[in-house]
């Protein structure tokens, strides 16, 4: 009975891969064509999983079936992902979506980004994120139809460095250099603490914090804080602003500190301590000191107030100065066109003077953005 549920079965998905195909192989914008060639070769690898698991000779059913079982319930795994991400963003494209990804095309221009520009979708369920399996970005339904949060754009365009595809790429040589040398000075600060600790015979649970903190910076951490470094680097002050907005409008602790189990996104004060010290090596110290004062009010006003641990999990002078002026120079050393003060390109100029004009205006910024998308529409 068994195998007879999965001879119709792979049939259905075999059937699905068909009109899946059709999604992807309709006609579409040309900014379009990176997504729609992942999603055609992960069809293909589906199909020929499928269609081999079809043509199996089954001979002995209680060896066999549960096998078969197994690899066919991983190909629908392995289907549903495609179908759920890549295709669906390309079944629901819509003018927005037009729109942005002939903005990322001019924005990854400006900076000269060395790889291939993502395909942009208004298809994420909470923020802005990026699935490096595909190269889309997706953002909120209606994010593309405000200046604020567009600054965020820039952290995840610097999360393809990190994938794991791009590791060698001459381009990206001393980035990843870096990057590395970044990974083993906070490994190292981790396990001098442990040693200290365990040598002055301080309660276990210190030496497992140590540890859980040490796995977070190097799983997770960094790659964040890299990308962070790379978004104030060549997005400017509107980046910081853009943090600081996305964290009042949510509302968490911004000194969190992960005492039990592992957390992908480190703090948003220390993020937020990252970001200013990269503003003031790149020549926006004023800028700097304006988002601390508007930061420091904030946590004031909710009465936060970082926990003890908080400065053993986020050590800040290894944070703003070694790790920010590290990142500084790799992203230099491959040829980005940083952010500059009184020389800010036409997208970055357009998100620092969004930031610039909420601040003068705020009863009125909501007229003036409006004005603002319409000529950049019509630019593109």
């Amino acid at each position: 009975m068994i195998e007879s549920y999965l001879v119709g079965s792979i049939d259905q998905s075999l059937e699905r891969i068909r009109q899946l195909r059709q999604i992807v192989q309709s006609r579409y914008r040309r900014e379009y064509d990176g997504l729609r060639q992942i999603c055609l070769t992960c069809l293909d690898t589906a199909q020929t999983a499928f269609t081999s698991l079809a043509e199996e000779n089954v001979v002995d059913t209680t060896f066999q079936t549960p096998r078969r079982l197994r690899i066919f319930t991983r190909n629908v795994g392995q289907l549903g992902y495609v179908e759920n991400i890549g295709a669906f963003a390309l079944s629901r494209i819509n003018q927005d979506d037009d729109f942005l990804n002939r903005l990322i095309t001019d924005i990854c221009q400006e900076i000269n980004y060395p790889l291939i520009p993502p395909v942009v979708s208004h298809t994420s369920q909470e923020y802005i994120h990026i699935y490096l399996d595909f190269n889309l970005l997706c953002l909120p339904l209606v994010e593309s139809r405000f200046l604020l949060h567009l600054p965020d754009l820039y952290h995840e365009l610097c999360h393809p460095f990190h994938r794991k595809q791009n590791d060698d790429l001459p381009m990206l040589d001393t980035y990843h250099t870096v990057y590395k040398r970044c990974l083993f000075e906070i490994v190292r600060h981790f396990r001098d603490e442990i040693v200290a600790v365990e040598r002055l015979r301080k309660p276990a649970g210190m030496s497992y914090q140590l540890q859980l903190w040490q796995t977070c910076w190097v799983k997770y951490w960094m790659e964040e804080f890299f990308c962070d470094l790379f978004a104030v680097m060549v997005a400017g002050p509107a980046y910081a602003w853009s943090h600081y907005h996305l964290c009042v409008k949510r509302g968490g602790n911004p000194f969190r500190t992960p005492l039990v189990s592992e957390t992908t996104h480190p703090a948003d004060d220390a993020r937020m301590c990252a970001a200013l010290a990269m503003l003031a090596a790149t020549g926006f110290e004023a800028e700097a000191t304006k988002i601390k004062k508007a930061w420091n009010e904030y946590v004031k006003i909710m009465n936060f107030a970082p926990e003890p641990e908080y400065q053993q999990c986020y050590p800040n002078d290894l944070l703003t100065a070694e790790i920010a002026l590290a990142a500084k120079q790799g992203i230099d050393e491959i040829g980005i066109s940083a952010a500059k003060r009184g020389e800010l390109k036409s997208v970055v100029g357009l998100l620092n003077s969004a930031w610039r004009e909420f601040w003068r205006e705020p009863n009125e910024y909501k007229t003036w953005e409006a004005e603002q998308f319409e000529h950049l529409r019509e630019k593109r």
